[in-house]
């Protein structure tokens, strides 16, 4: 790998998990994972730490949290096709733990190869219990080193890896200055008592910890605290321990910290709380970019938005458009292809011989289904018929050419249950037009509805309220725009950051969305935001409504600003005022809103 960041203090080698974590009070999930666990509590005690770890696309928002600047450095992150590391933990009353199952293949996939280049210069690196394998851990010791690595090694274990392979265990204690192990495991490994060196560090739970170093050991007794849950402790146990080694501080007192915080909250939580609240804005918005692009909005930029009538939308007075556009608009999100590595390209289907782009294609096939048979847009049979946006959306081919096909089915279903037995949505469009406020009652109604409620920005939900508003009908009647928020899809994140309207300023982010490879949820969430803000803005300098200006976005970004080849910015109304930042793209993670 080629990188070109300097090296962190610390390098830390193991997968975040996300947990199954059972006790007498009940099941409660939570992030975790022995070398993430070590990392964050080294990073909370003020160390610089990376973390080389294995991951399926993209990190959980709740892990990805302790990514970024001033956070976890997130280079040696790895995306491999596979779930998410995890571990079934039982707990009985007294706190002892029963691994009911874990999932390692992910991590089993980590080797030396996955370490960065600019991080072999790292003061110390600390590999976890990788995979449960002592043998795994002392292949990649070996094979760091051969790499050039030359600084300290510290090694974590795990029961299971101790007993999958003792030979490899004790070869490790020669590469290693410390090694982290609990009372039990060090029982096991060391009836007879531990060789001279390294120096072990023994974490005995509520008992504290005992050191061995040259042959004598230190007992260091636990003060009395407040246990939510004992997940990680020990692991955290270690980070704040080499963060004080690391410091030149008292390790035990740091390391008792980590612990300490550790066991105030369920997993990771509390330790990603720490470290996420020194995690710099990855995003911002630049006023003055705003200010030169509304001035070309007021002047571009019409309010003659988009009617939605006319192919491939219902011609106007077509007796089921309002139920087909709630339906069809659920399905506006996710049209493009990937691969472990990030996008490809976007999704076509080919209906009566023509060729059709993404969300085009979806108002197409459902525009003629309805034609066909109006019953396709029956709640009940949308909520008994799990196949049923297959059908719908089959193209010339036979087969549904539409992306992560499964959740469009769930949402169909989902959506199907939640109407049947009502009047439909025609029922909820009639409530919203006898408010007062039509657009906020209806955008507050569907945000109790599947496929539109799991979205906090409400970008199909506005849409949709757009659609009713322009349609030449007025099936909504729009007395209040202003409750019209931004819609935000990639077509316009894209924009945003291609104009400069919002920067972003962590190098390793814009390179991953530079080269459109896959970004976490913490990440796009942050680049989704600034791109509402910045729009919102655009729309309070430029005078125009929501309509308009999402218009005019939507359009520039399909028909010059495109995805799949270079911008053509000499045909862009926009030209003079972009910052035509080309190499940028939209944020690449599935998800349901967009």
């Amino acid at each position: 790998m080629d990188r070109t960041s300097p090296a962190p203090e610390l390098i830390v080698v193991g997968c975040p998990s996300w947990d199954r974590l059972v006790g007498p009070e009940g099941e409660v999930e939570a992030p975790g994972g022995s070398g993430f666990n070590t990392a964050l509590a080294a990073r909370a005690a003020g160390v610089d730490v990376g973390l080389v770890a294995a991951i399926p696309t993209h990190l959980l928002r709740e892990i990805g949290r302790a990514f970024g600047p001033g956070g976890l450095r997130r280079e040696g992150l790895v995306v491999r096709d596979g779930p998410i590391t995890s571990f079934h933990i039982a707990y009985d009353e007294h706190q002892d733990a029963e691994y009911l199952d874990f999932g390692l293949e992910i991590e089993r996939t980590l080797t030396a190869a996955d370490v960065p280049d600019a991080w072999l210069d790292a003061r110390h690196l600390h590999v976890g219990p990788l995979g449960a394998s002592s043998r795994r851990q002392l292949e990649f010791v070996q094979d760091v080193r051969e790499r050039g690595f030359s600084g300290t090694l510290s090694v974590g274990s795990f029961h299971a890896a101790l007993d999958e392979d003792r030979d490899a265990a004790r070869t490790l204690l020669a590469e290693a200055e410390l090694f982290f192990l609990n009372a039990a495991e060090f029982a096991d490994l060391f009836p007879e008592g531990p060789p001279p060196k390294p120096t072990f560090v023994v974490t005995q739970g509520s008992r504290g910890a005992t050191v061995h170093e040259g042959g004598q050991a230190i007992h260091h007794p636990a003060e009395s605290v407040a246990v939510v849950d004992p997940t990680g402790a020990g692991d955290a146990f270690c980070g704040g321990y080499l963060a004080g080694w690391l410091q030149g501080a008292d390790p035990i007192a740091t390391a008792a910290e980590a612990a300490r915080v550790a066991l105030s909250d369920y997993g990771s939580t509390a330790l990603i709380d720490q470290v996420a609240a020194h995690v710099a804005p990855r995003v911002r918005i630049d006023p003055d970019r705003i200010q030169r692009v509304a001035r070309m909005l007021a002047e571009e930029a019409t309010e003659a938005s988009l009617d939605f009538c006319g192919f491939p939308f219902p011609e106007e007075g077509a007796p089921w458009a309002v139920e087909m556009f709630a339906m069809a608009t659920l399905h506006q999100y996710g049209f493009w292809y990937a691969d472990i590595d990030g996008w490809v390209e976007p999704m076509y289907g080919v209906a009566g011989g023509r060729r059709f782009k993404g969300s085009d294609f979806i108002w197409q096939a459902f525009t003629r289904a309805s034609e066909e048979d109006p019953s396709v847009l029956d709640p009940v049979r949308s909520a008994s018929e799990p196949m049923l946006f297959d059908l719908i959306c089959t193209d010339d081919s036979g087969t549904c050419p539409v992306p992560a096909v499964e959740s469009h089915r769930a949402l169909q279903q989902r959506y199907g249950e939640a109407l049947s037995g009502t009047g439909g949505f025609t029922e909820i469009l009639e409530a919203a037009n006898r408010s007062d406020q039509p657009g906020a009652a209806l955008l507050e109604r569907l945000a109790t509805l599947p496929g539109y409620a799991e979205d906090p920005l409400a970008k199909k939900a506005n849409l949709l309220a757009i659609i009713l508003a322009n349609r030449p009908e007025r099936f909504l009647d729009l007395r209040d725009p202003e409750s019209i928020t931004p819609i935000v899809d990639y077509h316009l994140m894209r924009s945003c950051l291609r104009t400069g309207c919002v920067e972003i300023v962590d190098d390793d982010l814009r390179n991953r969305v530079e080269q459109r490879t896959w970004v976490d949820e913490a990440e796009e969430e942050e680049i989704r935001q600034a791109s509402f803000d910045a729009i919102q803005t655009l729309v309070e300098l430029s005078g125009l409504t929501q309509a308009a200006v999402d218009g005019f976005f939507f359009s520039n970004a399909r028909r010059v600003c495109v995805e799949q080849e270079d911008p053509r910015c000499d045909e862009c109304p926009a030209a003079l005022v972009c910052a035509q930042r080309v190499d940028l793209f939209q944020p690449i993670i599935r998800t349901t809103a967009y």
